[in-house]
């Protein structure tokens, strides 16, 4: 579910994502373990014992990951189908076993779209439960977020697509706002993408080597210089930063002065000095504010300013879901690092210094 939680995060929109981390001491537990299959009914109660315990507002949807079988949720529907998810109200429920196979090895492509799907389909006021459900989604097998599949090897058809249809991308734009569908478009895509890129590069050192430069700091990927937006003037040292600091998950909580890292704001503040000048508290405020959107803009400049597209994602600047806390208490708070192997980076040592500690 964390690599899930990466897609479903990754795209700026009205939509928030949490997840919940469960414990075996609560009664939705007790009560899912009683279940030897997953009905309509069964995932109202379910539901209402995970928004009771969990203390969730009513206009949250609750998503339940379940490696028990699926009822149907349309009895009047002549259909072979073996149900993967269905929803009811606010109450998703996903089959969590199955995904390997249809995913090839990457099972969170498969969860990840069908949140989205069920999200979608819910939005659209979709309803399961009727008999004319074939008037409101495709029972052909097409790329569409809507198509039927009548079983999970046909749902590779519309993972690999990350298509919403016209017909019912038109019919979605009465109900949902704007805005949602283009988070749920945008996040169809990755899923699409990652879902698509399946080659497997070798490359050679050389081409892996991210190289900084001494006294301009310029940074070279592969042998690329990488060009940072001139107009956005912490691009540079928010990425050496993370750099400089590769491996470590550094978030907002660490720049606060809590969690895992407590140096974190005075190491960034300390590297801005000696590359850009002083900046003041207020500023790094702002950059905290809007840290998700100023690191998507670094890694899709990244994708168009490197050669290698493999190269510039696989260099990017990762968000890292994670649970902070237990039960009642607990959040996600999200963190962000480069993944960078010792041996293909070239650092000057006078940067070294602003590495976090811990």
């Amino acid at each position: 579910m964390d690599k899930a939680m990466e897609i479903l995060t990754s795209q700026i929109g009205p939509l928030k994502f949490n997840l919940i981390e469960f414990s075996n001491k609560t009664e939705y537990f007790d009560f899912h373990n009683t279940l030897n299959k997953i009905t309509l009914d069964n995932l109202k109660s379910l539901s209402d014992l995970v928004r009771n315990e969990e203390r969730l507002d009513s206009d949250e949807f609750v998503v339940i990951v379940s490696a028990k079988p699926l009822d149907t949720p349309n009895k009047k529907l002549k259909t072979i189908k073996e149900w993967i998810s269905f929803y009811q109200d606010k109450n998703i429920i996903i089959k969590s076993s199955g995904w390997d196979k249809v995913t090839e090895n990457r099972p969170h492509l498969g969860l990840a779209h069908q949140i989205i799907e069920n999200l979608f389909q819910n939005l659209s006021q979709v309803d399961l439960e009727d008999v004319r459900l074939n008037e409101s989604i495709h029972m052909e097998v097409e790329p569409c977020i809507n198509s039927f599949c009548e079983n999970l090897k046909e749902t590779k058809f519309k993972i690999s697509s990350g298509h919403i249809c016209f017909s019912c991308l038109k019919n979605a734009t009465y109900i949902v706002q704007n805005h949602v569908i283009v988070q749920i478009k945008s996040i169809l895509n990755q899923i699409s993408e990652e879902y698509n890129d399946n080659y497997i590069f070798d490359y050679t050192d050389e081409q892996l080597t991210i190289e900084v430069k001494p006294q301009t700091y310029d940074i070279y990927i592969g042998g690329n210089k990488f060009h940072f937006d001139v107009r956005a003037k912490k691009t540079k040292i928010t990425y050496l930063y993370y750099l400089i600091n590769h491996g470590k998950k550094i978030g907002l909580s660490d720049f606060n002065g809590y969690r895992n890292y407590h140096d974190a704001r005075q190491k960034f503040k300390s590297l801005h000095e000696k590359l850009s000048g002083v900046i003041y508290d207020e500023e790094i405020d702002s950059y905290l504010a809007d840290m998700s959107q100023r690191h998507t803009k670094i890694n899709k400049r990244m994708i168009n300013y490197i050669p290698s597209e493999e190269i510039s994602k696989k260099y990017r600047i990762i968000s890292s879901p994670e649970i902070e806390g237990e039960g009642n208490k607990s959040s996600v708070v999200t963190s962000y690092y480069i993944d960078v192997a010792d041996n293909h980076l070239i650092i000057p040592e006078d940067l070294l210094e602003f590495r976090v500690s811990g």
